[in-house]
């Protein structure tokens, strides 16, 4: 189920890290920053924003990556128990692990290998057995700063417009941050939230299970979908997958 890392190095700048984490995100939502050939730390867009919070100018993104990167992180071998992954990057913030397949090889272990495994899951849980959650709302008068706050905040890990069925996530926010990065923009955080592209969930049947939502999620750039009581997010099936195992 695991996935080659992508990496970046300790002489690539926040830039570099900001824009490959925006191509790839289809794939993974986390770079591994490899120093002689072995991991000393990873990105996600949460040290990408969490560095921008305390430097929102053009400037952040000339730093260096290590001075952002999380050094905070595990490696499991290739024999490790799934079940113990699972239930681990369920309590982490940034669900994420490195694989160790040999001394310089290594893959990853992410939220969208978990959409992989609820995908093959034989069973008759579905839709209406995720609890339900308030999720934050936004408006287009927001600064992007209020966005990311009720990001931090939100546990379905997105907010949405107000009056509209359309959200905001980390990937989105990160790429309105990559496009707007210029000059021209000394204060990122300060610029309105009116400019965001907003993505419609998929509209499902409370009767569809675990396995058929991950599959619909598979497909999906920003996998994300909603019923009509609830909107469902593969931090969501995680939650669910670690109550059922």
């Amino acid at each position: 189920m695991s996935i080659p890392i992508s990496t970046v190095t300790p002489n690539d700048n926040v830039w570099i890290a900001t824009s490959m984490l925006s191509r790839i995100s289809d794939v993974t939502n986390n770079l591994v920053v490899i120093e002689d050939e072995f991991p000393i730390g990873t990105i996600s867009v949460y040290e990408i924003i969490s560095g921008l919070r305390k430097n929102p100018t053009a400037q952040y993104f000339e730093q260096g990556v290590t001075k952002i990167m999380n050094a905070d992180f595990y490696i499991d071998s290739r024999n490790a128990n799934l079940t113990s992954i699972l239930k681990r990057i369920n309590r982490a913030r940034n669900p994420f692990t490195i694989i160790e397949n040999d001394r310089i090889n290594f893959s990853q272990f992410s939220i969208r290998q978990v959409l992989e495994i609820g995908a093959l899951c034989k069973t008759n849980v579905g839709a209406s057995s995720f609890p339900k959650k308030q999720t934050s709302i936004f408006r287009r008068d927001d600064r992007i700063r209020d966005v990311i706050e009720k990001l931090e905040q939100d546990e379905n890990k997105l907010v949405l417009l107000e009056d509209e069925l359309s959200f905001v996530n980390h990937e989105i926010l990160l790429e309105k941050i990559k496009e707007l990065n210029t000059t021209q923009n000394d204060n990122l955080l300060e610029l309105s939230a009116s400019t965001f592209k907003t993505i419609t969930p998929t509209l499902i049947s409370e009767r569809l299970t675990i396995s058929e939502i991950c599959r619909i999620m598979l497909n999906m750039n920003y996998p994300c979908v909603m019923t009509s009581e609830q909107v469902i997010t593969p931090h969501d099936i995680l939650s669910l997958l670690c109550k059922e195992i």
